[in-house]
Formats: structure tokens, C-alpha cells, sequence
């Protein structure tokens, strides 16, 4: 439905799969309730037949996902829905109850011997990061909020344990190098996302190093992630002298900035044909990655 959702606004089309907007939000609504409703059951009924079980902290985990996945549902549509003080005021008590029972998993996942998978967490973290960097986007909730660098922090070390056992599952689709990029990337994009509030310029700094880092010594760079670096260090660019240039004119180093940016937004839209804004549309809103898909 969130991806529904976005694919028309971002096309603009009044109706999609048979669904307009309004349809959309109310049948989103309904969806979410009915599936948190059910997985509140579910975890009821394995804490009285097993109690504090891994399968416990498993089921708790899907249902925290859930509650993650309304959360970016309602604030996300609350423009358009019928209540939207009302959609906006669950949507981050349902962010707080979604951290509260993250952590709970975590702290008691380490006490019964839970540690779930490496690849799985990784992709939990990511999402949970992707997911809190769109809201900040939108102006619903600050970063503090949910505290963005513990969950970068916590991915970095996933990922760093994940590289101790060969054959990794984390590693199938995508080198280890691939798999940093991709944490990179979400951290430049926190940089620069959160940078107009930082007190000093450290935050655009930073960013910008990671960014000259990706492109310069990683053997491939991912389409986003180097259209993302590219900003980095445009807006990097932004501040600097001739002298700390080397001599080059800011300007004329921006506009080839600009330009290999350019050159890398049109090789990523290459995938898709002029006429096939809509699917090109709905491909976006399907792997955008801030929401978590369901497993229960």
C-alpha cells in the first residue's frame, strides 16, 4: 500500500491497480491494524506456551517490524488522511513502541542466547536507518528521536562480524565491499540529511570523505550511492577557496561535479524506456528499503 501510495503521487495518476489515494489510505489503515492486531495474538500465544523463547524474541521481532511498517504508512500518507493529527500522533507511538520492542529483543536475545543472523540484523538496521532518514525528510520526527548513529554503529559491527565466517549469507549477492557501500551510502546520506542543523560544517566534511573514499578506491560504485557521494561533494565544494582546490575555480570544479552527476542519474534511468514512467515509478517505491516486508 506505501509503495501504491507513492508511485501516485510521484506520477500523479488518480488511479492505480483500481485504488485512488483515498482507497489507498483507508484500505492501508485497515491492513496494518488487522496484521498488528494478529501478530499481538500470535506473540500472546507463544509467551504462554514457551515464554521467554528464541521463537518468542523471533515473533516479537515480525511484530515490531510491523509496527514500523504503520508507522512509515501513516506518516507518510497523513497529508491525505481523513484524521491526519490523528495519523500523525500513532504513526511515532508506533515508532516508539517499535524501538522499545527492538531493544527488548536485543537485550533479551543476549541473555537466552539469541543472536539472530548477521544478514538479517544487517537488513533490519538498514531498513530501521532508511526508514528514520525518510521521515526526518518529510519533517515528522527528529534524529535524536530514535538515535541514528547507535543504529550505524550497530549495522558497522554486524557487518564487521559477518566478514569472520567465509561463505557468509550476507555475501552472496554482494561482496563485503558492496555491503559497506551500501551502509556508506545511508551515512552520507545522514550527513547531509541532517547537516542544516549541525553547529559547525563537520557533518559535510565527513560526508564528503566517505564519498571521495567510495569513488576512489571501491572497484564498482552502486547507481544511488554514487549520485549521492556526487552531492556530497558538490555541496562540500560549496565552501572551499581556489587555494584549498589546488589552484582549481570552485566553480568549474562544481560544474564537473555536476556533470558526472548528471551522466550517473541518466545511466540509472536507462533502465526504464520515456514511456514507462509509471513502472520506473513503482520500481522505485518497491526497493526503496525503508520499510521491512513481512515474514510471519
Amino acid at each position: 500500500m506505501l509503495a501504491m501510495y507513492r508511485t501516485m503521487k510521484q506520477t500523479g495518476i488518480p488511479v492505480f491497480a483500481g485504488f485512488t489515494i483515498d482507497e489507498i489510505v483507508q484500505k492501508g489503515c485497515k491492513y496494518f491494524k488487522d496484521a498488528i492486531d494478529a501478530g499481538e495474538v500470535a506473540l500472546a500465544a507463544i509467551n504462554e506456551e514457551e515464554g521467554w523463547s528464541t521463537n518468542y524474541l523471533i515473533f516479537m521481532q515480525q511484530l515490531s517490524n510491523r509496527y514500523f511498517n504503520r508507522a512509515m504508512f501513516l506518516l507518510t500518507v497523513r497529508g491525505d488522511h481523513p484524521q491526519p493529527d490523528d495519523a500523525k500522533s500513532q504513526g511515532l507511538m508506533d515508532l516508539s513502541t517499535c524501538k522499545d520492542m527492538d531493544r527488548e529483543v536485543v537485550d533479551n536475545g543476549e541473555r537466552e542466547g539469541f543472536k539472530g543472523s548477521f544478514n538479517e540484523y544487517f537488513e533490519l538496521l538498514l531498513s530501521r536507518i532508511r526508514g528514520m532518514l525518510t521521515l526526518i525528510k518529510l519533517g515528522c520526527c527528529e534524529e535524536d528521536e530514535w538515535g541514528l548513529e547507535e543504529l550505524f554503529e550497530d549495522a558497522r559491527v554486524a557487518l564487521m562480524g559477518a566478514l569472520d565466517e567465509p561463505k557468509h549469507a550476507l555475501f552472496v549477492q554482494m561482496e563485503p565491499a558492496g555491503q559497506m557501500q551500501r551502509l556508506d551510502f545511508a551515512l552520507i546520506d545522514y550527513l547531509l540529511t541532517t547537516s542544516p542543523l549541525a553547529p559547525t560544517s563537520s557533518q559535510e566534511e565527513e560526508a564528503a570523505r566517505i564519498a571521495i573514499r567510495m569513488l576512489v578506491e571501491d572497484e564498482y560504485v552502486i547507481g544511488e550511492a554514487g549520485s549521492v557521494a556526487l552531492k556530497a561533494l558538490i555541496d562540500r565544494v560549496k565552501g572551499m577557496s581556489a587555494d584549498e582546490l589546488g589552484g582549481e575555480d570552485p566553480s568549474d570544479v562544481q560544474a564537473k561535479l555536476f556533470q558526472y552527476r548528471h551522466k550517473v542519474t541518466e545511466a540509472i534511468s536507462l533502465q526504464f524506456s520515456k514511456s514507462e514512467e509509471l513502472r520506473r515509478a513503482s520500481y522505485y517505491a518497491c526497493n526503496a528499503g525503508d520499510f521491512t516486508m513481512e515474514f510471519f
